[in-house]
Formats: C-alpha cells, structure tokens, sequence
C-alpha cells in the first residue's frame, strides 16, 4: 500500500476519532481505530504499513491531545512489534486471531499507558479505569474481527476460517 494512503488513512482516523466517534461512548469508553487498524496492518500487510500508520498516528496524538510527547508515538510502534511477532506463530485464518491480538493490543496500550503516567507522576487511579478498559478491549475485539475479516477476504480472497479454500 502507498505509503501516502496509509498517511491519509491516520489523518482521517485521526479527525473521526477526535469529532464525531466521541458520540458513541459506552461505559465512558471508545474503540481505539488505531489499534484496531494498526493491527489489522501488521497482520495481511507490510511491516512497514503498520509502523508508519501507528508512529504517524501516535505522534498526531501526542501532539494534539496528549500531556506528553511520544507516548502514543511509543506504545503504538510497540504493539505493531510485539503482534509482528505473535503473527509469526498464528494461523491468520483463525477465528481467535482477531480477537485476541485486538485484546491483547488494547491491554497492552492501557498497561504501558499507565506505567508511563505512574512514572511521570500523572497517574489515574486504576480501579476507576477497570471499567473503561475492559469495555474498550470488548469494542476493539468486536470492531476489530469485522474489520480483520474483511481485509483478510479481500487479502487472501476466501472468507475468515474457511478452512476448505
């Protein structure tokens, strides 16, 4: 993919994230598209997709919403590493693989978020943001397989554990 599309793609992200998605909170909590697409990119695309998706959306992040700088720009390039090389090691045609590198992206995001906010002395209490994690970890799991579904017809051309093709 282009790499001026994957730029487009974090912009437009970036816009309906920040305007109009912020109408359909549940529990206080929204879907991460970031992760979500990020995801989605390291899996049934290059590498080198996913990195620039999450490190330019991480930094637009940073810079227009965030207390500090390249904490986004960190985790993001981070969870694109870490299922690069989980996806090494699982069948993409899966069921569970969607849902559970979606969840275990978003964790992983909330976990590396607050240790970076503990150290720099800017914490949130945690049991208030129990609720809102394992809501966002269920949105991103469900949006996620859909939207990892279908890429991954449109990628490989048979439908997400179709296992006979």
């Amino acid at each position: 993919m282009k790499y001026r599309y994957i730029i487009l793609m974090a912009i437009v992200n970036y816009i309906l994230a920040s305007t109009i998605m912020q109408l359909f909170r549940i529990n206080g909590a929204l879907p991460n598209f970031v992760i979500v697409i990020s995801i989605v990119l390291a899996s049934l695309s290059s590498s080198k997709s996913a990195y620039l998706f999450a490190f330019v959306s991480g930094a637009m992040q940073d810079v227009f919403l965030g207390r500090m700088l390249g904490v986004n720009f960190i985790i993001y390039g981070l969870i694109v590493y870490l299922v690069l090389l989980l996806i090494e090691v699982m069948f993409k045609g899966n069921f569970i693989t969607p849902i559970f590198l979606m969840a275990i992206g978003t964790l992983i995001y909330h976990l590396f978020f607050y240790l970076i906010m503990f150290f720099v002395q800017s914490t949130i209490p945690f049991s208030l943001m129990i609720t809102k994690i394992m809501t966002e970890v269920l949105l991103n799991a469900i949006i996620g397989y859909f939207i990892y579904a279908i890429v991954f017809k449109r990628v490989h051309g048979y439908k997400l554990g179709d296992f006979n093709a």
